[in-house]
């Protein structure tokens, strides 16, 4: 025997407290996935914390957020993609069509 027991859904969405808790969950990790994809893209770019803090109008402890995926609405992801010297676009697909709006052009909410 490997040690390993088969995954099972049904008990990982008990065990979690229900299919909300899960799917909040499932988001978390995503976001926390996307945010490690810019921090890749600030490194590539020879950016510390500190620098991309300073260009947002932030702490550092903010961007830490950001990174960690703790913070992750469009106004703070599109201030952070600027940071780095990037453009944040949102698309809606609607049966078939494309409409992409870019985060300059969005006010938050």
């Amino acid at each position: 025997m490997s040690g390993y027991s088969k995954w099972d859904r049904d008990d990982y969405v008990e065990r979690v407290g229900g299919t909300q808790a899960a799917e909040r969950r499932r988001k978390a990790l995503l976001a926390r996935v996307d945010a490690q994809r810019l921090v890749g893209i600030r490194k590539e770019r020879g950016l510390t914390q500190g620098d991309v803090a300073e260009r947002m109008g932030v702490t550092k402890g903010r961007v830490s957020q950001i990174e960690q995926g703790e913070v992750f609405t469009v106004d703070a992801i599109a201030r952070y993609v600027r940071a780095l010297g990037g453009e944040l676009r949102l698309t809606a697909d609607f049966d078939g069509a494309s409409y992409t709006v870019s985060s300059d052009r969005l006010e938050a909410c």
